[in-house]
């Protein structure tokens, strides 16, 4: 009886390993991937109808980690010189800056929208309690990050957020569509 009963535990205890460690499997694959890491901007999309353009700004990166996020970005058409900065003759701090943009705080990520509170920001109005950018949010695999920003959504007291009929915005192009690579 002993012969037969250790075989008969040991099938039966291969059959629940091999059962769990396919649905274990299966539940890996099907997971979301995670957009906490260090991304860096890959193209971007602005304008509307026949204006729409992508483009490649000259540096954005994002850090999300578990609550936080920073993101720096620099949407001039060319890079920033030296000899033109704060100090230069005939330059302020706003030529100096241009289309220079800086902002951290906490998020919110529910799998298909990440919704930014500003707690550090540039522009001094990010900084108000309650402000906050939405974005549509989706992942391809797990090194690419698409943002689309829901300018419907975004609270920034003091400023009209909302572009213009023609996709245009206070600093140019009306942004549509980020395309980000995983660093890290």
């Amino acid at each position: 009886m002993k012969r037969v009963l250790l075989p008969i535990c040991l099938i039966a205890a291969v059959s629940l390993l091999m059962v769990f460690n396919t649905q274990f499997t299966a539940a890996a694959e099907n997971a979301v991937p995670s957009i906490k890491g260090i991304w860096t901007i890959e193209s971007m999309e602005v304008g509307i109808g026949e204006n729409k353009k992508t483009t490649v700004p000259q540096a954005f990166m994002m850090f999300i980690g578990n609550k936080y996020y920073s993101a720096i970005r620099d949407f001039s058409a060319e890079p920033r010189k030296v000899s033109t900065g704060q100090g230069a003759p005939g330059q302020d701090s706003r030529a100096y800056l241009g289309s220079f943009m800086a902002d951290a705080g906490t998020y919110e990520y529910n799998g298909s929208t990440l919704v930014v509170h500003h707690k550090v920001g540039m522009i001094p109005s990010m900084m108000d309690q309650g402000s906050s950018m939405t974005f549509g949010c989706q992942m391809e695999g797990n090194n690419t990050l698409i943002l689309t920003p829901q300018y419907d959504k975004m609270v920034l007291p003091g400023m009209k957020i909302a572009p213009s009929p023609d996709g245009k915005m206070s600093y140019g192009d009306m942004a549509v569509r980020y395309k980000f690579k995983r660093l890290e």
